[in-house]
């Protein structure tokens, strides 16, 4: 990792103003380890940083792993805004370890990871009531959890860095084995478990849950294809009080509905405050396409563009396609068309000042739970009434039916294994696009080169199941090494 991630103090990220609804503390510039964590209120701030770093869009959720997770599928493309070369390399598995977009993600995801070890290592000497500072420490573990889940898939084996570094002798930490980082993960998430509360209150919208690491947990176990850990997380998860499908998919990406029983954990964007820290809409949208009521036009981007193919290959009806992209618009001075855009973020409101978005991402869903719940049933006694019961209350809400009422026309029945198999990774890929999962299925299906060949994209091989850690990060760190397949 690079050096400055570990030398720079401890705190100089920690004191950030946030966006997020539930962060109300003042940034305080002069602070230092000696005379920070002292009070109940420092662990707080403390926490308010972990989560703060989740919110850096172009690192991490949603651009950074957009780049990694979403353009080198069959989802999107690069749409004609896009000028870094690098970013061509993704789309076109022409990429190497020197690639400004890889080590984004992979020192973002660090930065981030040391906010969340620094809470870890000093909050449990600040004396205040245990209760919450086991739950703090929860909410921290499960940022760490999730931040390392994706840096575990996306590249491998990496350094497990779980103190905040003392030294310059601290700085040089080799590979553990992807195995041992899974370990962890679990462990955080075991933790989080036990000690993050219930739900949210309306005092703390986007807060980490029991819902948040059950979820999360039943996802770590289908990856690692332990399939009834991954039932049993899954149906604790749909067990509990309080969360649910949202009646209308279209109403699940609203400002309105930003804060919804369905987003079992999502990043919190706070739009249209002037400040640029909600959620950034200009790359997605299209290019001087839109006009404004007052003379120019939308100041689109056209760069993240879905595939037309993605497009089309939603069935009739599904009400989904309609929600995730968008070929017409009129912002007040009449309807223009274009070719598909991704929609499912846009913020109406944000029209005029893009940077400024007011949804939420959203990291892991009650529908993704239920989709698990269906694959591991599936995997481990075949396509039984559970599994498709969990797929086809998914598949009813896309079609506007109500999800507990059986419908024979669009339900799945009488359907082997492996159909069900298929069906399980096309419902997915519906449910879920422009939402950073569709790499992940891929590579854990087995299904990455496949697909992609099919898409056109010959260059692709089997070590591009794991990106290459950065080249610079190997020029720091000399206890690195580098991925197979890819020249250092």
């Amino acid at each position: 990792m690079k050096t400055i991630v570990y030398i720079l103090s401890i705190v100089s990220g920690l004191l950030m103003t946030s966006c997020k609804d539930f962060l109300e503390e003042d940034a305080r510039s002069d602070m230092t380890v000696g005379n920070f964590y002292k009070t109940e209120a420092d662990a707080d701030a403390a926490v308010v940083a972990a989560y703060d770093l989740l919110n850096n869009q172009w690192d991490i959720y949603y651009r950074g792993v957009y780049l990694l997770a979403e353009l080198p599928t069959d989802n999107a493309t690069c749409g004609v805004g896009v000028a870094n070369a690098n970013i061509f390399a993704l789309d076109a598995f022409t990429f190497g370890p020197v690639n400004d977009r890889i080590n984004a993600v992979y020192t973002g995801h660090y930065t981030a990871i040391k906010n969340s070890n620094a809470a870890i290592d000093n909050i449990p000497a600040i004396s205040f009531n245990v209760a919450k500072k086991n739950r703090l420490l929860g909410e921290v573990r499960f940022i760490r959890a999730l931040l390392y889940y994706n840096l575990v898939r996306l590249f491998g084996d990496v350094p497990l860095v779980l103190h905040q570094a003392t030294s310059l002798n601290e700085v040089n930490i080799a590979r553990s084995p992807a195995e041992e980082i899974y370990q962890q993960i679990v462990a955080d998430l075991t933790f989080a478990e036990e000690y993050l509360d219930e739900a949210n209150s309306s005092a703390n919208n986007g807060r980490a849950t029991k819902a948040s690491a059950k979820a999360l947990l039943a996802s770590v176990y289908l990856t690692r294809k332990n399939y009834a850990l991954a039932k049993s997380k899954a149906e604790e998860t749909l067990n509990l009080s309080g969360y649910g499908l949202e009646e209308s998919y279209f109403d699940l990406f609203t400002p309105e509905n930003k804060q919804n029983r369905e987003f079992l954990f999502a990043v919190q964007n706070k739009g249209m405050t002037g400040t640029g820290n909600g959620f950034g809409l200009a790359l997605f949208l299209p290019r001087a396409t839109i006009p404004l009521p007052g003379g120019g036009t939308v100041a689109g981007n056209s760069a993240d563009v879905p595939t037309e193919e993605f497009y089309n290959s939603f069935l009739p009806g599904d009400l989904r396609r309609n929600r995730t992209f968008f070929t017409e618009y009129d912002a007040g001075a009449g309807k223009v068309t274009f070719k598909p855009h991704w929609y499912k973020y846009f913020d109406p409101a944000a029209i005029s000042t893009l940077g400024e978005g007011n949804l939420n991402y959203a990291v892991i869903r009650y529908a993704e739970v239920l989709l698990i719940a269906a694959e591991a049933s599936n995997e481990l006694e075949g396509p039984g009434d559970e599994a498709y019961n969990a797929i086809n209350r998914v598949r009813r809400r896309a079609y506007g039916l109500p999800v507990d009422r059986t419908d024979p026309a669009v339900d799945l029945r009488n359907l082997s294994q492996s159909q069900f198999r298929e069906a399980i990774l096309d419902e997915r890929r519906w449910e879920f696009g422009f939402e950073g999962i569709r790499w992940f299925d891929l590579v854990r299906t087995g299904k990455l080169q496949e697909v992609m060949q099919k898409k056109g994209i010959q260059d692709v091989k089997d070590y591009h199941n794991l990106f290459p850690l950065p080249q610079r990060e190997l020029d720091v760190n000399k206890l690195l090494t580098q991925n197979p397949g890819y020249a250092n």
